[in-house]
């Protein structure tokens, strides 16, 4: 088949490894005028680590982790609370887990398949007609293209869905925090971080921060808050990100500080994507566009890759296209709606509210890693789906 993948992002790449492996014609626009790379630390684990061990990825894999020493917890003044050793957190997922940046991954990925398919930078979708037989679309550089199937890879807010399918609030579930990420340049920082993943929290806010390669520290930040009703700037949201957490000590006025000169600043709110049924006709979504699953949940880039890998075997296994991709979304559709309700249900333990809940946290934490407890503790449960 000629197959039009919309978004150059983790599900979209992924997957235009699996269709071009498997013989098809593959073509991927993206909007982005290159491959992104902003985004935050990712731990990547189930069914997306058995993903890429088919996909032989791995070894690229591990150059891109990132083995700290530990977790280390600390209160808004940045006081030490405690620490939990990566050693004993990696044993819970039976060492099949890695630490690394989205747009590392990103990178690996598209290496990969650079050479192998038509890549189309700084291009979106403007229209999408199909019938039976094809899909027909008109891309923003103004020129016209047919094809077999016309794949949405194009993330939470996905250009392809709401040609097709309608508008983003129809889908979009806002869960009620927001986040931002960024890299430090040549952090001074770096003598004060060794080697671990800080995070600070304080009631509805939490503060972390890493050294990565290059001299450089990476942030991340999670707060609750309600919707908002426009969309922020990249100034208004720094300046919301500095009102929330001026309270806090530590390094976290050098981090706010430094958003100012943040290339690669990201914002956004915290969200879920609920959809009825995942295609229409012959266009079909995949990862965040169908199935975003939240920072909450922890899956993210795992279930992107797995969407991807099960579409691809569907479409492979089955020649009527209709029915591979209902194949596809019959088998991957419980395991995103289960990490989903997972998601909503451990929130407030993801970010604790009081202080309480935040006490609570801590002792859970505390104890996940003792020796007795990790013997009856498997984190790696989720496997790619039969």
């Amino acid at each position: 088949m000629k197959v039009i993948i919309v978004g150059g992002g983790i599900a979209g790449l992924t997957l235009a490894y699996w269709l071009n492996r498997n013989g098809n014609d593959v073509k991927v626009i993206e909007k982005a005028s290159e491959l992104r790379t902003e985004g935050y630390m990712l731990d990547f684990f189930g069914p997306g680590y058995d993903v890429a061990e088919e996909m032989g990825i791995l070894e690229q894999l591990s150059r891109i982790h990132y083995p700290i020493s530990g977790l280390e917890f600390r209160n808004e003044k940045g006081k030490f609370k405690f620490k939990l050793p990566y050693p004993s957190l990696r044993h819970l997922f039976n060492g099949r887990h890695f630490n690394f940046l989205r747009g590392d991954l990103e990178q690996v990925l598209y290496d990969l398949v650079k050479d192998q398919v038509d890549f189309r930078f700084g291009i979106t979708i403007e229209e999408i007609q199909q019938d039976d037989d094809q899909v027909h679309v008109t891309l923003s550089d103004g020129r016209r293209d047919t094809a077999d199937l016309v794949v949405g890879a194009d993330g939470v807010r996905s250009r392809v869905r709401s040609l097709v399918f309608g508008e983003h609030q129809n889908y979009i579930k806002h869960m009620g925090y927001y986040t931002a990420a960024y890299i430090i340049e040549n952090s001074s920082m770096n003598k004060q971080l060794h080697n671990a993943f800080y995070s600070l929290s304080s009631p509805g806010l939490q503060a972390s921060v890493y050294p990565i390669r290059g001299d450089r520290s990476a942030t991340f930040f999670l707060y609750k808050a309600s919707k908002k009703e426009e969309h922020l700037s990249r100034n208004e949201a720094k300046n919301e990100l500095k009102n929330h957490f001026k309270h806090m000590g530590w390094v976290v006025p050098e981090l706010l500080d430094k958003a100012e000169e943040a290339t690669d600043f990201y914002f956004d709110e915290v969200s879920q994507v609920v959809m009825p049924q995942w295609s229409k006709g012959r266009v079909v979504l995949v990862g965040d566009s169908c199935q975003a699953v939240s920072l909450m949940a922890g899956q993210g880039a795992s279930l992107a890759m797995t969407g991807a890998y099960v579409l691809a075997r569907s479409l492979r296994e089955n020649n009527n296209v209709k029915q591979a991709l209902n194949k596809y979304e019959d088998d991957l559709k419980p395991q995103v709606m289960k990490t989903q309700a997972s998601g909503r249900k451990f929130a407030h333990y993801f970010l604790p509210d009081t202080r309480w809940r935040i006490f609570i946290r801590d002792i859970t934490m505390r104890i996940s890693v003792l020796p007795i407890i990790r013997k009856f503790v498997n984190m790696n449960r989720a496997r790619i789906p039969k």
